[in-house]
């Protein structure tokens, strides 16, 4: 399937009669933006049937894509993209030259792009034109059909889990899907300028001496040294005849500074389409490069420190990548330690092609898997995945990708417990017994992807991933016992303490997040142990753990759970004050609710406040704001739920935005922008509400393995109808539900439970179930044994209580606007003041 362009504007001298005619005089530059109006990606082509130059020389255009429309206008478009893989093209500028020609050529850019909104094509050329027929993507494999449904009586939440639904897919990667990113031919193996891909067996290599023989092609060849995501990258510049040095991820600025470290003018001749031997000794804090047997540079003084996995200063591989012009042959690669011993060896021909691709990750990606964001680091993370896996299991029903997710997560752990929890979706499951260092970012994360494979068994009823992972998990247990301090808190190190915001860097002390978490997670393991065949002593921890949050963490006064014992107790991380109400730590109350809920007016609500150089930031998050809405729906805040959902997940749906995307995005200005230009605006993390709607407001949720047994109690937040679907293994789950809340207090619930599940339905909170008979008496449960019929409740509001504990926040104006418009006009006469005037001051003293 092909996607085009529909909408478009001209700069210069354009011709869009008949199709697109860029035309350049001597000083011009023509150019076009074409607007797909929401997020699209795929392979990028461009259909050209007229070039002209002068003299016959190449026509060059700059070919620019960009999600956000603030990269739009910047040369570089919203990239580059540095950090873990090679998975889309690292580069969002792609500059392609045309031979003159007067008949039809299609080309095919070498990479895929894989979400982007906008395309801007600049004819950079004088004296030149170039006449586009078509342009645009071809797909790189169909959308996933939507299995599970969800609508309402909304029309703005129903798009809102609409978009979440294919933010799912775009974030979801098939067996198989990504293209090779290297060419390994019978010469050697050809790479274009990209991503620094580091060798996964080195990331602790430290002094190392490597040889390689390169040919360039073009541009010239880079190769990077102590090398995880970050280390020293060197550029072999042909054209220049220079080579230099730079310290960071790459040889440019991106998220991270790129530090130079040198440049040195070569005497000797660097050739193109000639074999040049190189190499380069690693030695404590120096480094030397030498080609074809002559020395050439030095680095002194080099303190790379990994960004990723906790290794020594000055360790790590050799990778291999660079500038987006550059193309090279690489062979006979051979790193020996500072003793002369082997550490690895490949001629990177034909013949290693399997191995190569595996331990550079440059391949396919061998599993299904999920991924953060459609663009930039496409990897998959245990943190990005506790939210993703329960999306699908409302939407896509894609439980391959969330088992492949667990299976290359689980495959790297340490020696002594840490789990993999961040991994480029192109490496190989691993075997190594230690495992690279990049696949570790946060304890937090690995102590999420625990509850994310609970999850997953929980809705598939998949024993045998647990039996399989149950004893990674125990010693991930024990790995975070190893932590726990004197008054029972967890005190991870700074290299385990990072969290979801990499830019506010490790969070010191006990973290609220990571004990929070351990806290879930030991529950977790309590339920996945029977099936492990294991003796359950993760509960009775659980509980120790609590206590000494709450004694520890705790601000009860304020309704805080702190970041940290080390930041202000009146500080609020959004993210964890909402997490330690779900996880079941502290009780849902007035005043966390009050902390929870959207601000007042039209505000959005800001993930850290009061928390130092967190707060400064002034982030709005999406991710948390997830958290956030469903403390609020676990606490039958229905209304001030769907007001922070309408509030933060409504901007993104508005199409009139200029960085519409179709999605859910990953980050925000307080004035609704993208944080950054780089910023994903099709975000897996982002997803919550299209778990969180069907979960609330249909109120199911399986409560034993592969749906043998469901639970039904749905949370009312002033909507009339309810619909939801859901594929279990044993059928479909139907639940069509019609409510006349701030009426009669009425409602029909029609249930279809498939047979092999049963359901214990319950009424929301503050109603009951009405026997349809002539009794009409009311029950607080009714279990239904699935028989593929559909299934009629009735349910009716229950008599308020004269007099009622005062609450805060929105909920208790509704309830208070509820109570009064359900008497009749009649009881409201001065011979009955109290009851009314009782109300009137428990809602505004």
């Amino acid at each position: 399937m092909i996607t085009s362009p529909n909408k478009w504007n001209v700069s210069g001298d354009v011709d869009t009669s008949n199709g697109w005619k860029l035309v350049n005089g001597g000083n011009g530059k023509s150019e076009i933006v074409f607007d797909y109006e929401r997020a699209v990606g795929g392979m990028p082509f461009i259909e050209t049937e007229e070039i002209v130059s002068c003299n016959g020389e190449p026509v060059v255009v700059d070919i620019i894509f960009s999600e956000t429309f603030e990269g739009l206008h910047k040369d570089t478009g919203d990239g580059p993209f540095f950090l873990f893989s090679n998975a889309m093209d690292t580069y969002r500028l792609h500059t392609q030259s045309f031979s003159p020609s007067s008949s039809l050529n299609k080309t095919t850019l070498p990479f895929a792009q894989r979400s982007q909104r906008y395309q801007r094509v600049v004819l950079r050329t004088a004296n030149a034109s170039i006449s586009i027929l078509s342009i645009g993507y071809a797909e790189m494999r169909p959308p996933n059909p939507t299995v599970n449904t969800f609508s309402c009586s909304n029309e703005k939440l129903n798009r809102i889990w609409k978009e979440g639904v294919r933010t799912v897919d775009m974030c979801t990667v098939e067996a198989g899907e990504t293209a090779e990113a290297w060419e390994v031919t019978e010469e050697g193996t050809r790479i274009r300028g990209q991503h620094w891909a580091p060798c996964r067996q080195g990331t602790r290599w430290g002094d190392k001496t490597v040889t390689f023989e390169v040919k360039i092609e073009k541009g010239g060849a880079s190769w990077g040294v102590h090398m995880v995501a970050n280390g020293l990258i060197l550029t072999l510049d042909a054209e220049k005849k220079a080579l230099a040095a730079f310290e960071g991820l790459s040889n440019t600025n991106g998220v991270f500074p790129s530090i130079p470290r040198g440049q040195w003018n070569l005497s000797i001749p660097v050739p193109l389409n000639e074999w040049l031997l190189v190499k380069t000794v690693a030695k404590g804090s120096s480094i030397s490069i030498s080609i074809n047997n002559t020395e050439v540079a030095i680095v002194n003084d080099l303190n790379c420190h990994p960004i990723l996995g906790g290794s020594e200063n000055n360790q790590g591989s050799v990778a291999f990548g660079g500038p987006s012009n550059y193309l090279s042959i690489y062979r006979f690669l051979e790193i020996v330690d500072g003793n002369g011993i082997s550490l690895y060896k490949n001629e990177f021909k034909l013949a290693d092609k399997v191995r190569t691709l595996a331990d550079f990750q440059v391949g396919t990606n061998g599993l299904a898997c999920t991924i953060d964001g459609a663009k930039r680091d496409r990897a998959v993370f245990g943190g990005d995945l506790f939210v993703m896996g329960r999306s699908i299991y409302y939407s896509t029903s894609n439980f391959e990708a969330a088992l492949g997710s667990i299976k290359l997560l689980t495959s790297h752990q340490t020696k002594d417990g840490y789990l993999g929890n961040l991994c480029p979706i192109q490496a190989p499951v691993n075997e190594l017994s230690d495992p690279p260092t990049y696949a570790f970012y946060s304890l937090s994360y690995a102590l999420l992807l625990v509850v994310a494979i609970k999850d997953y068994w929980m809705f598939s009823g998949d024993d045998k991933i647990v039996k399989s992972v149950f004893k990674k998990l125990n010693n991930l247990v024990a790995f975070t016992e190893r932590f726990v301090d004197a008054r029972g808190l967890v005190v991870a190190p700074p290299p385990l303490s990072m969290d979801w915001f990499p830019m506010g860097g490790p969070i010191f002390g006990a973290s609220g997040k990571i004990n929070v978490a351990y806290y879930d997670a030991l529950n977790a393991m309590s339920n996945m142990s029977v099936v492990a065949g294991t003796k359950d002593t993760f509960a009775a921890r659980a509980e120790i753990l609590k206590t000494s949050i709450l004694a520890n963490l705790w601000n009860e006064d304020a309704g805080i759970m702190r970041m940290s014992d080390m930041l202000s107790p009146t500080g609020v991380a959004q993210d964890i004050n909402a997490y330690a109400i779900t996880a079941g730590v502290v009780p849902s109350n007035p005043k966390a609710q009050s902390i929870l809920s959207a601000p007042n007016g039209t505000h959005l609500p800001l993930a850290y406040q009061g928390l130092e150089r967190w707060g400064d930031l002034k982030v709005v998050s999406p991710y948390a704001s997830g958290f956030a809405a469903e403390a609020l729906f676990e606490g039958n805040f229905g209304s001030s739920a769907l007001d922070l959902i309408s509030r933060v997940w409504g901007l993104m749906a508005n199409e009139s935005d200029p960085n519409y995307s179709g999605g859910h995005w990953e980050a925000m200005k307080p004035d609704g922008t993208p944080v950054t230009d780089d910023t994903s605006l099709m975000h897996g993390w982002s997803t919550w509400p299209v778990y969180l709607l069907p979960r609330y407001l249909g109120g199911i949720k399986p409560t034993e393995p592969g749906w043998s047994r469901c639970s039904v109690k749905p949370v009312l937040a002033g909507l009339e109808i309810v619909n939801v679907q859901l594929s279990t293994p044993n059928g479909t789950i139907k639940l069509c539900l019609k409510v006349q809340e701030k009426s009669i207090g009425t409602a029909e619930m029609v249930l279809r439970i498939p047979h092999g599940t049963i359901a214990d339905v319950y009424p929301p909170e503050g109603w009951s179930i009405v026997d349809s008979d002539a009794t009409s008496a009311t029950h607080t449960s009714q279990s239904i044994a699935g028989t593929d019929e559909e299934t009629l409740i009735r349910i009716s509001r229950l008599p308020l209580p004269q007099t009622t504990p005062r609450t805060t926040g929105k909920s208790a104006e509704v309830d208070m606007i509820e109570e009064v418009t359900s008497e009749s006009p009649t009881s409201l006469t001065m011979k009955q003041p109290s009851s009314f005037l009782r109300r009137l001051i428990r809602l505004f003293a």
